[in-house]
């Protein structure tokens, strides 16, 4: 859910817009959740993929997604850039 800082739920459309702002991928993960993230680098510390190798498998799909495996634990993450 979409809560502003207080922990209440957004109810002005500008204040949902600026958390969207904030948030640049989609992840969906191997147990079929999905988060979003701000960046690259945080999506690495949760996913144990080097920022680097997501942003080079990003321009391989002309920067829209990707597929990424971790190798510890050889799970496969989509990855989608939002807008």
């Amino acid at each position: 859910m979409a809560y502003n800082n207080d922990g209440e739920f957004i109810t002005k459309e500008e204040t949902m817009e600026k958390y969207v702002q904030t948030y640049k991928y989609l992840v969906i993960k191997a147990d079929t959740s999905v988060e979003i993230y701000p960046s690259l680098r945080r999506i690495q510390r949760d996913i144990l993929v080097d920022a680097s190798t997501i942003s080079k498998k990003l321009k391989e799909n002309g920067g829209d997604y990707c597929m990424c495996v971790s190798k510890p634990m050889n799970y496969v993450f989509y990855i989608k850039k939002l807008a």
